[in-house]
């Protein structure tokens, strides 16, 4: 592992807005043994011009989600280690990978998993969600939802200035990992039992499941352009809301059996805890004392905005007013 070939894998669609910050950020890192794999659902824009003009492996993807993308990607990857990006990450600093291949150093590590962080410049949604996640998911998984609180619910195996390795078998609730975000994996994992490639999160769940040591590198940041707006933030929403209405066999549909009881209860207490607003507004003040995090604060007006986006696609949904539409 002194110079493992490391395979990114970047799926597309339509992504010009964030491509070649994305590549650019890959190409500007110290370690140089990488190959860029580009993973295209169909772009209509410049996305492809860009991926050519940093001379990556452009692979054509005809399910066009970013899920089964990622698998595509792995499939023509030829390196050691696999990293799947998100379009919207980037790393600032340029030894990120050098410090990600350290980590893999120890052969215990299966794979590694990043601190999301955001820019002074990004909307106050994406700083929310780069702090917390979506406030659904947050409500549903908790301590359990991001990185920053995982030592709150799990046992820590081992800590130190670079990484921790969290026992994510010491508690009920399964954490909330994503492929997508920065998530690397040694090249075994092609092999590895995938439940549902239509899915980034469950891929994890099934990973943890088999006694997987998977390492968080808080020495290393990820940045993540998720939401510009509320209206973005909405029409995000409203997409993962559809799907799981529709029971699509992606998204939150296909991982349900992962979830404990009292996380089932939870999803249908959403709306209510929401709407009430004074209960998220007591916890998200009591909650930015306790962690000292002025975003808590956020808490009520993010979640309020949720509930109502997934009342109303639920609403034109039983009147089969409902439209195809994209979360981008």
């Amino acid at each position: 592992m002194n110079q493992p070939l490391v395979s990114v894998i970047v799926p597309t669609k339509n992504s010009e807005k964030f491509l070649d910050k994305c590549l650019k950020s890959i190409k500007n890192q110290t370690y140089k043994n990488i190959e860029i794999i580009v993973v295209d659902g169909g772009s209509k824009d410049k996305t492809l011009e860009i991926a050519q003009a940093h001379k990556t492996t452009i692979i054509n993807n005809p399910l066009i989600l970013a899920e089964p993308g990622i698998y595509l990607g792995m499939q023509k990857a030829h390196g050691d280690l696999l990293m799947v990006l998100a379009v919207d990450n980037f790393f600032d600093d340029n030894k990120a990978i050098e410090k990600i291949i350290n980590v893999f150093k120890n052969s215990d590590i299966y794979a590694v998993f990043h601190k999301h962080d955001s820019k002074l410049s990004y909307s106050i949604f994406a700083k929310y969600i780069n702090t917390f996640t979506d406030p659904f998911s947050h409500f549903i998984y908790g301590d359990a939802a991001n990185a920053r609180t995982f030592k709150n619910i799990y046992n820590t195996i081992e800590h130190n200035k670079i990484y921790d390795v969290y026992d994510f078998q010491s508690a009920k609730i399964k954490p909330m990992l994503a492929l997508a975000q920065g998530f690397t994996v040694r090249k075994e994992y092609t092999n590895f039992q995938r439940t549902d490639k239509f899915d980034d999160i469950s891929p994890i769940f099934t990973m943890i499941d088999s006694g997987k040591k998977i390492a968080y590198i808080h020495s290393v940041s990820l940045y993540h352009d998720t939401v510009s707006d509320m209206k973005h933030f909405i029409r995000k929403q409203k997409w993962a809301a559809k799907n799981a209405l529709e029971g699509k066999e992606y998204g939150i549909s296909s991982r349900m059996h992962f979830f404990t009881r009292w996380q089932r209860i939870k999803i249908y207490l959403f709306p209510f805890y929401s709407l009430i607003f004074v209960v998220p507004l007591l916890r998200s003040i009591y909650r930015a004392l306790k962690d000292n995090e002025k975003i808590w604060l956020f808490h009520p007006f993010i979640s309020f905005i949720s509930a109502l986006a997934i009342i109303d696609e639920f609403i034109k949904i039983k009147l089969g007013l409902n439209k195809t539409f994209s979360r981008q």
